[in-house]
């Protein structure tokens, strides 16, 4: 099940429109369909691991950076000895999804949610640590701080700021709305900063040639609003956040276009990738 990207009645993974309101539904290709980790327990754990993680490594290259540049961090892995780290990590998982099982305590949603929060893990810490000279744009080491962490126990407006690093961004990145000129949030609120009265606002980025707020992106505790130029508003709830990837130096969110600049494209692609694991 999905929930409408603009009124969040509940519909069937596969609608095209929402039924209440009429919204179109962004579609899921066949592929992401089973994009989540499947393990079957009847054969051996640990080497099903190591080839969905080079699988899930690939996907992450492929979405978030450059799929040229799958090879390169691929080969990164021996030299590195991250192949060790992920071996001994993944004998551990195994044993621990054995004894899972044996108490009784394994759903399949739940070992695919392990299996996932996993390869998160290892791929966040790999992708930072160990080749940061092939990253296109530095990814922040305080992203690793937010592993195993339940979303109940983050302050969003902090995981936001760690994500992103916007004091390191040329962009003009408004997170006091009280000190955002009121001409600039009146245009934003009419382009296309239109939340809820209730739900908060994190930050609000001018993105507009002019300066005059009426293109860029705000991030709010429920989602991410935006416009592009020459573009329709956009709204990606966290709650439906189906598929995020990198087109060459812009990125696409539920189908949609999105460009705040290479950095803060790259950056922002593993902020909703976790918010997505999260909100799941």
């Amino acid at each position: 099940m999905k929930k409408c990207i603009r009124c969040q009645v509940v519909l069937s993974v596969d609608a095209r429109f929402c039924s209440n309101c009429g919204a179109p539904q962004p579609e899921l290709e066949a592929t992401q369909r089973s994009s989540v980790p499947s393990i079957d327990l009847d054969l051996e754990i640990e080497p099903q691991l190591t080839e969905k993680f080079f699988l899930a490594l690939k996907d992450r290259i492929e979405r978030e950076h450059r799929p040229e540049q799958f090879t390169a961090y691929s080969e990164r892995m021996y030299p590195s000895g991250f192949r060790d780290v992920i071996a001994r990590r993944f004998a551990q998982s195994a044993d621990r999804l054995r004894n899972m099982e044996s108490l009784g305590m394994l759903e399949t949603s739940q070992l695919n949610w392990f299996v996932e929060d996993l390869f998160e893990e290892l791929l966040d810490f790999y992708i930072i640590r160990y080749c940061k000279d092939l990253n296109e744009v530095e990814l922040p080491e305080a992203i690793l701080k937010y592993q195993n962490i339940p979303l109940s126990e983050i302050n969003l407006f902090q995981v936001v700021k760690d994500f992103l690093q916007f004091d390191h961004e040329p962009e003009k990145i408004y997170t006091d709305l009280l000190q955002m000129p009121l001409a600039k949030l009146k245009n934003a609120s009419q382009a296309f900063l239109f939340p809820p009265r209730d739900e908060k606002i994190l930050l609000v980025s001018d993105q507009s040639l002019l300066g005059n707020g009426k293109e860029g992106f705000a991030i709010t505790a429920r989602g991410l609003y935006w416009k592009a130029p020459f573009q329709k508003s956009q709204i990606a709830l966290f709650t439906n956040l189906v598929d995020i990837r990198r087109k060459g130096d812009w990125i696409e969110i539920n189908g949609h276009f999105f460009n705040a600049g290479l950095s803060l494209n790259v950056k922002m692609l593993r902020l909703l990738g976790r918010l997505k694991m999260w909100h799941r």
